[in-house]
């Protein structure tokens, strides 16, 4: 499906939530935002801006290479799916390939894009590295909310143990105990689920100017220019809502949309929601994970900002 008609679709589905007379627009799931190769890249430039490296993507690295001797230890020496969901370009799960080095493991790497353009990145970068432990590589397309479903497609007689990386903070984008609650029922006994999410200290619902930093309007307007605004038509916002921060954009004049011969018709200070991101401090964190897998174990990096959760069924 093309992008536009499924965000029209969407919109259809949903309509408007009015509230003090107010109307608000939702397309914010993960999956839009990788859609395509222009949405795609978009994202590797956002990753790559020195303030989302530093709080997200380079204390993911840190922390994964800094528990290499518990990851060796934890994970059984028996065949296993490395499933890395919303794998990006692949680059994590190098790095957590890396812990196995010199160790007897037989793995199947399975990166996890709703676009050919990152999972084909993802496995060039890992077949590069040509790690002798990793068996087979095989790369799936589906959306980031079903990870039961990929879970249950990628066992097969040999490979029947999966670890699954869910990392760059793409939970926070999902309403936490639905998502768990689904992810470990589709889990064997011994599986893993290794989460990589932000942590709140202090406030909870703090920094709001760190998500109206131009980098991800840049990313985020391709949803828009998608629908047929163009940029002159909105403008881009995001604030607090209790446990969540929404990015959005206001639109600047009424507007109509022809869809399958039914016409949505936008007006002036309606705002579609595009991107949401839930805020969770440790404890919180760790007592969700708790309710849905048999052992968790809890790593901080030293600012106490971003966490890796090792989540066993």
């Amino acid at each position: 499906m093309e992008l536009k008609e499924a965000l029209l679709k969407e919109l259809v589905k949903q309509g408007p939530l009015v509230e003090d007379g107010k109307r608000t627009w939702n397309i914010a799931r993960r999956n839009f935002l990788y859609w395509n190769e222009a949405l795609a890249k978009s994202f590797l430039k956002l990753r790559n801006h020195p303030r989302y490296r530093a709080t997200i993507f380079d204390k993911e690295i840190d922390l994964i290479k800094k528990n290499k001797n518990f990851i060796l230890n934890e994970i059984k020496k028996e065949p296993f799916n490395l499933i890395d969901m919303g794998c990006g370009d692949g680059t994590k799960a190098k790095v957590f390939l890396g812990s196995f080095e010199g160790n007897n493991f037989d793995i199947r790497y399975f990166p996890v894009s709703v676009t050919d353009y990152l999972s084909d990145m993802a496995i060039q970068k890992i077949r590069r590295e040509n790690f002798p432990f990793v068996k087979e590589l095989m790369s799936h397309n589906a959306c980031y909310e079903d990870l039961a479903e990929v879970s249950s497609k990628v066992r097969g007689v040999k490979y029947q143990k999966n670890v699954t990386l869910l990392l760059g903070s793409i939970l926070a984008s999902f309403e936490i105990n639905d998502y768990l609650f689904h992810a470990s029922n589709a889990m064997f006994k011994g599986d893993y689920l290794i989460i990589g999410n932000g942590i709140r200290k202090g406030e909870r619902l703090v920094n709001i100017e760190t998500y109206k930093h131009p980098a991800f309007s840049e990313w985020f307007i391709l949803l828009m220019k998608e629908l047929g605004f163009s940029e002159s038509e909105v403008e881009y916002g995001a604030r607090f809502n209790e446990m969540r921060v929404e990015m959005f954009y206001r639109i600047k004049n009424n507007k109509t949309i022809e869809y399958k011969g039914r016409k949505i018709e936008f007006k002036q200070g309606d705002e579609i929601l595009v991107a949401v991101v839930y805020k969770f401090y440790e404890n919180e964190l760790k007592k969700f994970c708790e309710m849905y897998f048999s052992d968790v174990k809890l790593f901080e990096d030293a600012d106490e900002e971003y966490a890796l959760v090792f989540c066993r069924k």
